[in-house]
């Protein structure tokens, strides 16, 4: 038991780290940060930046918020780095943009030395950045992983990294699959079992995540103020279900559009990472639940929505938020209420059995409605099972099994990937207009 203990610790700390931004755009920010730090300081300058990236990265980078500024897209987020983001601070390295660092970015931009490309082959989180000064050619890749930067090289001349590329997805792929031995039962163990104190540290994500969502509230005319009213007219104050979708709504449409405050991620993703905490903690509040027993249950919920992500991707057609931070959600309200396995999975059923099919087509401040509709239904979904009442484990995609249950939805996914592409192209001329 202690070995098992140990790896998913270790599993929740890897995929649960903070960050400041959508997490594409500051992805791409450090990868050319990392690639401007090669140069050699007063000899050389950037002569031109070619950022690639794979569809679903540029899905979500192109029109999200970049924290502390007006401007949008990979271009700027790629300038910020290479104009002076500090690559220690990681997924924080654009939480204070200086005003010199803005404009320096924005005159690459503007003097047109930075180009997008989409790599449509490449159905896993990719970037590489090749990076052009008068004397050398650099180049730096991130794969997988919004921090996994797998190779950083300088040279006059250098060759395609295909091969490399294959070999370090396939490594980081059968890393990103070693949740997968486990089953329910052994989460639910562990998440009862482990000292509290190891998992204190999923208590910064939840004050990260009231403080972003005190700052939606404060948005004029934003999703947050505008459940209030609705709640108001409708005289549902003591609605669970809409305090939660009010809570999570606020904080994603805060975080996309560009509010300068940190969350906790979960599974790569700073919208699953506000669906999972944010979710647990509203009820949690509404309830008077303890704090032991609210970290106990974002603990399951990241490691049900690491669980999903594992077959699914970390950038997918579907949305995350629904099919998988909703689905752990789900997990968590059921544990919170004291559900046993069978109705814990029960609620998870209900998720999946009903968002499953929901697609991604970015991020953008309309992230909040469905961030709402995930978390609202998690809830929902969550109180139908402890009612004993769940979608038939033979319906669709759904299985008794969950590992089975999770193989078919990554499955569906992959099988969605021409959507994937059709949407690209919508939001390619949207960027556009």
């Amino acid at each position: 038991m202690i070995k098992i203990k140990n790896e998913l610790l270790e599993i929740l700390k890897k995929e649960c780290v903070v960050a400041t931004g959508c997490t594409e755009p500051i992805a791409v920010a450090l990868a050319a940060a990392t690639a401007r730090e090669q140069m050699d300081p007063g000899r050389e300058e950037p002569q031109e930046i070619v950022i690639t990236v794979d569809g679903g990265l540029y899905k979500n980078a192109a029109l999200v918020g970049i924290p502390g500024i007006k401007e949008r897209g990979i271009a700027i987020a790629a300038a910020l780095g290479a104009a002076g983001g500090d690559t220690k601070l990681g997924l924080r390295l654009l939480e204070s943009i200086s005003s010199d660092q803005l404009e320096a970015a924005k005159l690459l931009v503007n003097q047109n030395k930075i180009r997008v490309l989409i790599n449509e082959e490449y159905s896993h989180l990719y970037i590489k950045v090749d990076l052009y000064t008068q004397e050398n050619h650099i180049r730096v890749l991130t794969l997988d992983r919004h921090q996994n930067i797998v190779l950083v090289e300088k040279g006059r001349k250098l060759a395609e990294e295909e091969a490399k590329t294959k070999l370090y997805s396939k490594e980081a792929d059968m890393k990103k699959k070693a949740i997968q031995k486990y089953d329910l039962q052994q989460l639910l163990e562990f998440v009862n079992s482990v000292d509290i104190e190891d998992i204190r540290f999923l208590s910064e994500g939840v004050r990260m995540g009231r403080e972003i969502a005190e700052a939606g509230f404060c948005l004029e005319n934003g999703f947050g103020q505008g459940m209030a009213r609705t709640i108001g007219k409708r005289k549902e104050s003591g609605s669970l279900v809409a305090s939660v979708q009010a809570y999570c709504g606020a904080a994603t449409e805060a975080r996309m559009a560009g509010v300068q405050k940190p969350v906790m991620t979960s599974a790569g993703s700073g919208n699953h990472g506000l669906t999972v905490f944010l979710t647990n903690l509203a009820v949690a509040e509404e309830l008077d639940i303890s704090d032991e027993i609210l970290l106990r249950a974002i603990a399951l919920s990241n490691l049900i929505t690491i669980y999903i992500k594992s077959f699914t991707g970390t950038l997918s057609a579907m949305c995350g938020c629904g099919v998988a931070a909703g689905v752990g959600a789900g997990a968590g309200i059921a544990y919170m209420f004291g559900g046993d396995e069978r109705t814990i999975y029960h609620a998870m059923l209900n998720m999946t059995g009903s968002m499953a099919g929901i697609l991604c087509d970015g991020g953008k401040k309309g992230c909040a409605y469905k961030v709402a509709l995930a978390s609202g239904w998690a809830v929902q979904s969550a109180l139908l099972a402890l009612e004993g009442l769940h979608i038939n484990d033979r319906d669709g995609i759904l299985s008794k099994d969950m590992y089975e249950l999770f193989k078919n939805l990554g499955f569906c996914t992959d099988s969605m990937l021409a959507a994937n592409h059709s949407m690209i192209e919508i939001i390619r001329k949207n960027e556009m207009c």
